[in-house]
C-alpha cells in the first residue's frame, strides 16, 4: 500500500512539473573526517546531521516533482583523530552511509598512499560514484582502478547529466603517489571529457572538483562546455554563486560549502531543452545544524572512538595537559598565534635555529579551553602512515648559510601559507609567479654564508621536499626524523608554558628580550593570485 502511495506521489508530481526540467543539487567538501561536530561548535555539523539534511532535502524535492543529486567535493578522509580509528576504514565506511551520489577524491583522500587506499576500497566499496578524472594508478592496484572513474553519467527529471571528478595536482601532495600513480593536468583532463560527455549526449555537465577556487576560474575560463563547477579544496564558503567567463563569453557558475561539515550547498538548476540552457534558479548554504541526529551514524560514531580508545587508551587521549584561553574561531580566528605555538614547539623540541610551518597541514581547529592530547592532535591532524600512530613527526636538517636563502625562496614557491620562526626576510611575488628573497636575518644578523644552521619542519615539507624539486631534495638532503612526533613537541611546549593565550606573541617576545636582548624574529607569508 506504501509503495502504491509512492508511486502515484511521484507520477502526480511528474505531471505536474515534468516540463520544469529541475534538478537539485546537494553538495559539501572538505569534511576531514569532523565525524561529531564542525570546530568549536557542537551543536553545528557532525556527520550525522549531514545525513539528515540530505535525506530531508530530497523529499522536499521529491513532493514537487524533483529529482536530487547529492554531491563530495573531497577530503572526507585525513583531518582528524577520527581518521585513525581502524586506519582510515571506519571514517570511510562512516561517510559511505550519508548518501552522496558522487564524489571526487581529494589530497586527503590518497594521502595514506596507495597500498593503505587499495586496502580500504577492498574492504568498504563505495556506495557512491567516486571520481578522479586525473588521478592515474599503477594496474597492480585492482580496487583503485575499479572503483575511482573518470566521470559518472545519470538522468535525472529526464536530463542526461555528465558529472567529471577532477583532484588536485599540486606538488606539495602529488609525490605521495610516486612510484605507484601520477596525477595529470586539471584542465587538460576536464577539458578532454566534458567534450566526450558533450559527444555521449550529456545535456548538463558539471565538474565536481578539489581544487580550489582560484583554479576552479581558470577551469571555467577554458572548458566552455561546463555548465556548473562544483568545488572544493580552498574551504571557501561561497554564500554567492561566482560566475566565471568561459573563453567563448560564457557565464559558467561555481559553488563551494567552506569546510567541516558547517555548510551544505543547495541549488535547484534549470535545464531548458528548447533553448539547451542551465540556469541556476535558486542557490543557498545552509547551516547544518538539525535538531535530530541520525542514529545509526552516532551509533557508528561511538564505535569508532571505542576503536580510538583501543589505541590510544581513553585516560591517555582525555588526559589534560594545559588550557588555552584562545577564542573559538567563530568568535575570533587566533590562527596566528596557534601556528607560531606550533612553529616554536618544533624549534624548541629540536634546538633549531629557525623552524618553517604550514597552516596547510594544521588550520584552525586549535585546541580551547581544557587542552586534552586528543585535542593536541586535532590541532595538527596529520599522519602519512597509519603505523605512525602519534601522526607528523618533526624533522630538521642542517642547512648552510650559503643555501638559506634558496630554501626560503624554494618554500615560499610551494605557494601555500607558511610561518618562519627564528628567520627574518623580506619577499615579493614577481610577474612570472616565482618568488623573491632578500635580506636574510638571523637574531639580527644577517645569515653568516659559511655557518651551518639547524631548521626544523614537520614531516610533511621534508619528505615531500625529495620529490618536489631537485633543488629542494639537494638542500635537504641530510634531513632526518626526530624522536618527538608533532603531538609530543606540542605536549611538551604546553608543559613549558602552562597556559596559551591570545597575547602569546607578546609574552614571547618580551621573555627573549629580557633573556638576552634579542627578540624572536617572525614571518607570515600568504600565497598572492
Amino acid at each position: 500500500m506504501k509503495q502504491s502511495i509512492f508511486v502515484l506521489l511521484v507520477f502526480v508530481s511528474y505531471i505536474k512539473y515534468g516540463f520544469a526540467q529541475k534538478i537539485q543539487i546537494l553538495h559539501t567538501n572538505d569534511l576531514h573526517s569532523h565525524l561529531d561536530h564542525a570546530v568549536h561548535r557542537p551543536y553545528l555539523g557532525g556527520y550525522a546531521r549531514v545525513k539528515v539534511m540530505i535525506e530531508n532535502f530530497r523529499k522536499q524535492a521529491l513532493q514537487d516533482g524533483v529529482g536530487t543529486i547529492a554531491m563530495d567535493g573531497g577530503d572526507f578522509m585525513e583531518g582528524n583523530l577520527y581518521y585513525m580509528a581502524d586506519k582510515g576504514k571506519k571514517t570511510f565506511d562512516i561517510f559511505n552511509q550519508l548518501g552522496h551520489d558522487v564524489a571526487v577524491l581529494g589530497n586527503h583522500d590518497y594521502l595514506m598512499a596507495a597500498n593503505d587506499l587499495e586496502d580500504i576500497l577492498q574492504t568498504y566499496p563505495p556506495s557512491y560514484n567516486l571520481l578522479a578524472a586525473n588521478f592515474k594508478i599503477n594496474k597492480e592496484f585492482v580496487a583503485v582502478n575499479e572503483t575511482i572513474k573518470p566521470y559518472w553519467e545519470t538522468v535525472v527529471n529526464g536530463v542526461k547529466v555528465g558529472v567529471i571528478g577532477i583532484t588536485l595536482n599540486d606538488l606539495l601532495y602529488k609525490w605521495r603517489l610516486k612510484g605507484d600513480g601520477e596525477l595529470k593536468d586539471e584542465v587538460d583532463y576536464t577539458r578532454y571529457y566534458a567534450k566526450l560527455l558533450k559527444q555521449r549526449g550529456n545535456q548538463v555537465i558539471v565538474a565536481l572538483t578539489h581544487i580550489g577556487v582560484s583554479k576552479d576560474k581558470k577551469l571555467a575560463r577554458n572548458v566552455p562546455e561546463l555548465d556548473l563547477i562544483v568545488g572544493g579544496h580552498s574551504h571557501t564558503e561561497l554564500h554567492e554563486i561566482v560566475y566565471e567567463k568561459s573563453c567563448n563569453g560564457k557565464q559558467i557558475p561555481i559553488v563551494q560549502a567552506g569546510k567541516f561539515g558547517e555548510w551544505m550547498g543547495r541549488m535547484m538548476l534549470n535545464y531548458d531543452k528548447k533553448t539547451k540552457k542551465v540556469t541556476i534558479e535558486d542557490y543557498k548554504l545552509h547551516p547544518i545544524e538539525t535538531p535530530v541526529q541520525d542514529p545509526t551514524i552516532l551509533s557508528m560514531i561511538n564505535e569508532a572512538n571505542e576503536q580510538l580508545n583501543e589505541l590510544y587508551g581513553k585516560e591517555w587521549l582525555d588526559e589534560v595537559v594545559g588550557k588555552s584561553f584562545l577564542s573559538p574561531v567563530h568568535v575570533k580566528n587566533e590562527e596566528l598565534t596557534w601556528n607560531f605555538f606550533i612553529n616554536d614547539s618544533m624549534l624548541e623540541a629540536s634546538h633549531s635555529d629557525f623552524s618553517v610551518h604550514t597552516t596547510a597541514l594544521s588550520g584552525d581547529n586549535y585546541p580551547v579551553g581544557d587542552v586534552t592530547r586528543r585535542a593536541l592532535y586535532n590541532g595538527n591532524p596529520r599522519t602519512f602512515d597509519f603505523d605512525d600512530k602519534f601522526g607528523y613527526f618533526v624533522y630538521t636538517a642542517n642547512v648552510s648559510g650559503l643555501l638559506i636563502k634558496l630554501l626560503t625562496t624554494a618554500c615560499l614557491n610551494l605557494n601555500v601559507p607558511l610561518y618562519f620562526s627564528g628567520i627574518s626576510f623580506e619577499w615579493k611575488k614577481k610577474s612570472n609567479g616565482k618568488y623573491k628573497v632578500w635580506n636574510v636575518r638571523h637574531k639580527g644578523q644577517k645569515i653568516d654564508l659559511f655557518k651551518t644552521y639547524k631548521v626544523s619542519f614537520s614531516e610533511a615539507i621534508v619528505r615531500g621536499g625529495y620529490s618536489i624539486s631537485k633543488v629542494v631534495g639537494l638542500i635537504l638532503r641530510n634531513g632526518k626524523k626526530t624522536e618527538k612526533s608533532m603531538w609530543q613537541a606540542l605536549e611538551e611546549k604546553f608543559q613549558k608554558e602552562g597556559n596559551l593565550y591570545s597575547d602569546y606573541l607578546d609574552r614571547y617576545y618580551r621573555r627573549e628580550l629580557a633573556l638576552d636582548g634579542r627578540f624572536m624574529e617572525r614571518v607570515v607569508v600568504k600565497p598572492q593570485e
